[in-house]
């Protein structure tokens, strides 16, 4: 084998991308070695990284493999707590910094280039890392384990990981359990649904399947399956709360954007897990900045997270403003050579499809940009990607698929669709995604006139949904002068373009056109997992069939999607996703507020067991509810023998029990239709929160109080509050 050396500076460049940790940071203080399985995919990455400063020696190390391989098994990291780290090699020793900035893991070394890596997952013995560059999982094993707490600790991983391997490979079944066929809209009863290793491998009559003795079998007498939902239209560069849109809503002065994109990356991990627990396993990004392709890769290889499709920045007509500039989620192409340049951009992150941003500003024609559109359609459809176009006009919608668009991604809102274009719609085998919800949203955050269910309240992020009323106790010369009680009057819930999209999107189900369910979720008041049971709700509201609407949000959105060979629908051969629910989805909807087990990959979540129960979560889904005005909600957030005490008297409690809670709040709540609760200060000391509140809508000053709630942390539900109020 031929020696040779390589400059430490470029070896030693190679330690870092984007990161998602779950919670933990003291495990990344250890020192660690390539594991094994990784050196060769390491290797690569160090002659990517050479080869962009140096490609005469990226060459020489592609000609000798060997000797690189040699240096990257005997590279050892070394984190120290005080942010330096070490990197040991073959060659010598060389220093820098490490820290990590929300789900960033950051290193430099000492006068050297930044570098981050994606951590998918992280424990005291094992790390894991998505090299962005080439693409690659880069697995790191602990160095050093010579205490007796870390011979534990790996012995107690490799036992985990032997369970899951054994879980994963044993035989699964429901038993007696009535099947949606979604192809066909027949319930199949008294069915045996059969997976192994995350796939479906028989479904069958029950006195026709044959199980192993070793078969973990579930009863599912009185239950039902149906395919794992599909949201066709979400973005993970949102979040669903206020601050989210600066483009559209400018309230950065109260919060900057770089703030609200810190939280989207810092509770990412929880945000899926919200489409989990509302029984969504795929979702598809409709569009956003580079990075998404990096969340797309890492969500892909955890379990506890939806699959994921995805495209990269939007494709624009028009340049929004206030967003990131850096790493931008819209671009605007001046001329036909950009937008190609744009689409080419993409494709070595291997998009699912390209999307397009046809907006039109009044005194413009969708015609006067149909060279930039035409030629991002012409250069995606070269290298055989789909194209789908944001065109929410009659005439934009109709001069896109002229072009050759492929999905509509909202639904048309200021015309009804005429006969002629309904034909083109079905003949070139357009797709319709109705994104029913995400205009009246945008109304009733301006107007402040909110209807969240209880579904909603219990299922949405508490911060972000909370974030929306803040208009109600924010100070409009805080928000460069908006008033929502002038500029909520200009609008009307419904509007006349919501029974637009209704009418609509009935005339295109009645023509046979593919439809779509999308939520457009991360937009401001359409929250992540929750959106979904109120836009097909507003879709059976327009005159679709339950089957249909059903349809629309599981097989229809694999094949509009190229995935229908593994999603979309309980047949031998496709992934195991799939939700138990306790009644039946065909003859009632809301069927899908009553999950009981979602299956992932073949894996079972409770979905009550997948969001967290902290305190601050807690007290936070209290407020909203209350805020709401919502009974059920709030009388829900209570242990059944809660007691609420005022602190002037603690002998007798305000209330005691659901039913006296229900009663008195009930009232409260009918009384005072503006009631409001902002809350000034919260502490949160182990299971109690203690909240400065200033209650306005029941006086012409606000009241301020203090509360005292204890929780239960195994239930999530309020114990006891101890309440003084100052007028």
């Amino acid at each position: 084998m031929k020696q040779f050396t390589i400059t430490l500076f470029l070896v030693f460049a190679i330690t870092a991308s984007v990161a998602t940790v779950f919670g933990q940071t003291n495990p990344l203080i250890n020192s660690w070695k390539i594991e094994e399985k990784s050196v060769t995919a390491f290797s690569e990455v160090v002659i990517h990284r050479i080869s962009k400063v140096n490609p005469d020696q990226a060459k020489q190390m592609e000609a000798y493999p060997d000797a690189v391989i040699e240096l990257v098994k005997a590279l050892e990291y070394t984190f120290g707590e005080k942010g330096i780290y070490e990197v040991n090699s073959t060659q010598g020793k060389q220093s820098g910094t490490w820290k990590i900035v929300g789900n960033d893991l950051i290193t430099q070394l000492a006068g050297g280039a930044e570098r981050k890596d994606s951590i998918i997952s992280i424990s005291k013995n094992s790390m894991i890392l998505l090299n962005r560059e080439v693409r690659k999982r880069i697995e790191y094993v602990s160095a050093k384990a010579e205490g007796t707490q870390n011979k534990k600790e790996l012995s107690e991983l490799r036992e985990g990981l032997e369970k899951e391997k054994k879980e994963f490979s044993q035989t699964k079944a429901i038993r007696n359990v009535s099947v949606v066929d979604v192809i066909t809209g027949r319930l199949l009863k008294n069915q045996t649904v059969v997976w192994k290793e995350g796939k479906f491998i028989s479904i069958l009559p029950g006195n026709k399947s044959i199980l192993p003795a070793d078969a973990v079998v579930v009863d599912g007498q009185g239950k039902f399956v149906l395919p794992g939902l599909m949201d066709s239209h979400i973005h993970f560069f949102q979040s669903g709360g206020l601050y989210t849109r600066p483009d559209g809503f400018d309230f950065t002065k109260v919060m900057s954007y770089e703030k609200d994109q810190q939280w989207i990356k810092d509770n990412h991990a929880i945000t899926m897990k919200h489409y989990l627990a509302n029984g969504i396993t795929t979702v598809v990004d409709v569009g956003g900045p580079l990075s998404n392709f990096t969340i797309r890769d890492s969500i892909n290889l955890k379990i506890a997270a939806p699959h994921t499709i995805v495209t990269g920045p939007l494709i624009s007509t028009y340049a929004p403003p206030n967003l990131d500039k850096a790493d931008p989620p819209i671009i605007k192409a001046n001329n036909a050579e950009e937008a190609r340049a744009l689409v080419r951009k993409q494709l070595p992150f291997k998009p699912s499809f390209i999307k397009i941003w046809l907006v039109v500003l009044p005194g413009q024609k969708a015609e006067q940009f149909s060279a930039e559109v035409g030629a991002a359609i012409d250069e995606a459809h070269k290298n055989n990607l789909k194209v789908a176009v944001h065109a929410t006009e009659l005439a934009t919608a109709k001069e896109a698929i002229r072009l050759g668009a492929d999905l509509l991604v909202h639904s048309v809102d200021d015309a009804i669709l005429d006969n002629a274009f309904l034909k083109t719609l079905k003949t070139k085998k357009i797709v319709y995604i109705p994104t029913l919800q995400v205009a009246q949203q945008t109304y009733r955050i301006l107007k402040q006139q909110f209807d969240f269910t209880s579904h909603e309240l219990a299922w949405s992020d508490p911060t972000q949904l909370s974030s929306l009323l803040d208009l109600q106790h924010l100070d409009p010369k805080d928000l460069n002068g908006f008033n929502y009680k002038a500029i909520g009057s200009q609008f009307s819930i419904p509007s006349k373009s919501d029974s637009i999209m209704l009418v609509n999107l009935k005339r295109v189900a009645d023509f046979g056109i593919t439809i779509a369910t999308g939520t457009d979720a991360g937009n401001p008041g359409v929250a992540h997992g929750a959106a979904y049971l109120r836009e097909i709700e507003m879709m059976k509201r327009a005159g679709l069939s339950n089957w249909q609407v059903l349809k629309a949000s599981t097989i229809d959105v694999a094949k509009s999607f190229g995935v229908a060979s593994l999603f979309g629908s309980i047949e031998r051969g496709k992934v195991a996703n799939f939700i138990v629910l306790k009644e039946n989805p065909l003859q009632s909807i809301n069927a899908l507020e009553k999950i009981e087990t979602v299956y992932l990959n073949g894996y079972g979540y409770f979905p009550a067991d997948l969001l967290p129960k902290t305190v601050d979560e807690l007290a936070k889904a209290e407020v909203n509810a209350y805020n709401a005005r919502n009974i059920d909600a709030f009388v829900a957030r209570y242990a059944p023998d809660a007691e609420i005490y005022d602190l002037s008297n603690l002998s007798v409690p305000i209330a005691k029990g659901s039913k006296q809670i229900r009663e008195i709040w009930g009232g409260f709540f009918k009384q005072f239709p503006n009631l409001h609760c902002h809350v000034t200060s919260r502490t949160i000391l182990g299971n109690k929160c203690i909240a400065i509140e200033s209650i306005s809508g029941v006086e012409p000053n606000p009241m301020i109080g203090v509360g005292t709630y204890i929780f239960n942390l195994k239930t999530g539900l309020i114990e006891k509050v101890y309440f003084v109020s100052e007028r």
